[in-house]
């Protein structure tokens, strides 16, 4: 008798394991996630004896909308279309990101268990969707029987969840990257035209208009390739798993290239700037992250340091963004060549706002002056600095050069402020 048992459960957990092989080629080959549930579905659920499942997607907000199902009328699919996380046990795996198992549901009345109550299960059994820390949704299955799943049931339904995460995964990355690159290069084609028509118009104002615009879309557009470029590694198992945020990048910095395009346009043609109120920290990060993104090569440790009391400045967040981005840049570039290198990001208050700083420890500027519009500190055209002062002129400041005490450069400018209590 005994050896019959054992001989039936060999038998199952081998059905079981070629049913996995099979789910498993089907499912990582998927071009379409959500059909593919619905055949696994089909396939298991003699073997495993389910009457019902759920897919739901996550969704913003904290809400769960409802993918796909089977085994379900048409009331019982729109009574459960939406979920809060927390509510039912759908919305509490996802909020816990926990699978969750749940038995003799018709003898409850654990509110938790209402709606699949209603359904008529009496056992059900949730997964959610991972892949890393992000959460794409979650897939339960249950049974109307009064018979519990069995370890190795729960064993076999969880590895098909996560195969339906990273087939998930898989697709909404490709989907995303492909779209971050047809926006990246119909931008960059609208530049080349941009500047292209501009630059055939022959005038000094709008030639510089056109070299201004090269110049500051470089850095966005170079983060949003360097962004792809890593994404792509990825995809062929050579990058890290967190894709989905450096796509998010990507098209973030390709954002930040069509605002550079129309506030530099606003900026030569009328001298206006978007300023609002911002806090400095806000714009180091951002700045930083431009920079880091853009740059090839070996960082440059960088320091930042807010004084207490600095508040919020006056700015236009893009356009001092861009400052920021080619200081720091250029820093970087007077230390390429040296060891021991660092830089310092700073701002602090003064009399008439907030004093923000880029400081080197670098060779400094062999003139000891900033060089003039179209002499260039790292051998190409100074554009940089002729935007730089261009943009700071539309803020009411200007940029100064001080050499520290231990040598290097420190480049610095004053921003209104809205300065905080001390």
């Amino acid at each position: 008798m005994i050896e019959a048992q054992l001989s039936a459960r060999e038998d199952r957990e081998t059905r079981l394991l070629g049913l996995l092989a099979d789910c498993a080629g089907k499912m990582l080959g998927a071009s379409d996630p959500t059909a593919m549930i619905d055949y696994l579905f089909g396939m298991v659920r003699d073997e495993l004896s389910l009457d019902v499942y759920f897919h739901y997607r996550a969704e913003p907000e904290n809400l769960l909308v409802l993918e796909a199902s089977g085994g379900l009328t048409e009331a019982q699919r729109q009574a459960g279309a939406r979920l809060q996380f927390g509510q039912a046990v759908c919305g509490t795996v996802a909020r816990d990101r926990t699978p969750r198992v749940v038995a003799q549901v018709q003898a409850s009345d654990n509110p938790m268990t209402a709606f699949i109550r209603d359904v008529g299960l009496d056992s059900y059994a949730c997964t959610p969707l991972l892949h890393g820390e992000v959460l794409l949704g979650t897939l339960g299955f249950g049974r109307r029987s009064g018979v519990p799943f069995t370890e190795t049931e729960l064993r076999f339904l969880r590895t098909i969840c996560s195969y339906v995460a990273v087939a998930k995964n898989r697709l909404l990355v490709e989907a995303e990257m492909l779209a971050a690159m047809k926006a990246r290069d119909a931008l960059e084609k609208a530049q080349r035209a941009l500047i292209g028509s501009i630059s055939r118009s022959g005038t000094e104002d709008q030639a510089a208009t056109a070299a201004m615009l090269a110049h500051e879309m470089v850095q966005p557009l170079s983060a949003a390739s360097n962004y792809i470029a890593t994404v792509e590694m990825a995809l062929r198992g050579t990058g890290g798993p967190d894709v989905l945020r450096q796509l998010a990048r990507a098209r973030a910095q390709i954002s930040r290239s069509s605002q550079v395009v129309a506030r530099t346009r606003a900026l030569v043609e009328k001298g206006e700037v978007e300023a609002e109120f911002v806090a400095v920290d806000a714009l180091f990060a951002e700045a930083r992250e431009l920079f880091e993104a853009a740059w090839n090569g070996t960082l440059p440790p960088i320091q930042v340091h807010i004084a207490h009391g600095t508040g919020q400045v006056l700015a236009d967040r893009v356009q001092i963004g861009q400052v920021l981005a080619n200081l720091l840049r250029n820093a970087a570039q007077a230390l390429a060549s040296g060891e021991g290198g660092r830089i310092l990001l700073s701002a602090q208050p003064v009399d008439d706002g907030v004093e923000i700083a880029v400081t080197d420890n670098g060779p400094g500027f062999v003139t000891g002056a900033i060089p003039e519009a179209g002499r260039s500190t790292s051998g190409g055209q100074g554009i940089g600095l002729s935007v730089t002062r261009r943009i700071l002129e539309a803020h009411e400041s200007a940029l100064a050069l001080e050499t520290p005490p231990g040598g290097g450069a420190k480049l610095r400018f004053v921003l209104a402020a809205r300065c905080e209590a001390v």
